[in-house]
């Protein structure tokens, strides 16, 4: 399992071409954290956490079109997405735009999602069957990019075997604003799938807190 130091604050990543993600280190689960030489995307509004996973708002909220933010995504390697919204779907847009780009949607609205029956199983599962095949790209997304989206993300690295703690504090530092508020709901969702231990829970949850109290100390000092 790596580890890593996660003492101070990652610093703000510049939205430039040239700009790269971070690379810590090589992760624990099906893959590392994003490459060094993979940059974040500059017209949509995503950010890459892995090089199978990038999280961020819908297809409308970035800085251009659908069209050029469908066209960099995929230049980013794309082949999957996963709408966690249910206010409103882009399984058409993407069809006519990006025919080529697997569109599923588990959608919830943002205030029930903690308690949303199905709604991890259905958005990790189209996950895991993705990340079955080699140089699968995979975007989960909400509105934002701050609730639904990152806590859909954090699922998807539980499922993939990325510590909770760990995985939590990779959704932060590739995406400062993210929120994933529902951690802790798909952390017991994972942990009641897997069938753990009660010591076992309290070791995942442990990881858990220390982690949201790293994050926190991240956006106190920011502010």
């Amino acid at each position: 399992m790596e580890t890593s130091q996660h003492d101070a604050p990652p610093a703000e990543q510049p939205r430039r071409p040239e700009q790269a993600a971070p690379d810590p280190g090589s992760g624990p689960g099906r893959a590392g954290r994003a490459g060094g030489d993979r940059a974040h995307p500059v017209y949509a509004n995503a950010h890459r956490v892995t090089d199978f996973l990038l999280v961020g708002g819908s297809l409308r909220s970035g800085h251009a079109d659908p069209g050029t933010v469908l066209g960099e995504l995929k230049g980013h390697g794309l082949t999957h997405i996963l709408d966690c919204r249910t206010e409103t779907s882009d399984e058409h847009l993407v069809r006519r735009i990006a025919p080529d780009v697997e569109y599923h949607q588990a959608g919830t609205e943002d205030e029930a999602a903690g308690t949303a029956e199905g709604w991890f199983d259905s958005g990790v599962a189209f996950a895991r069957e993705a990340l079955r095949i080699p140089g699968t790209v995979l975007l989960t997304h909400c509105a934002l990019g701050q609730t639904r989206g990152p806590s859909m993300a954090y699922a998807v690295l539980l499922d993939q075997g990325f510590d909770p703690g760990e995985a939590l504090l990779m959704i932060a530092e590739a995406r400062p604003q993210a929120k994933a508020a529902y951690a802790e709901h798909a952390l017991d969702w994972h942990l009641t799938r897997t069938g753990a231990s009660e010591a076992e829970r309290k070791v995942a949850f442990e990881s858990l807190r220390a982690a949201r109290g790293k994050v926190g100390g991240w956006h106190h000092r920011r502010h």
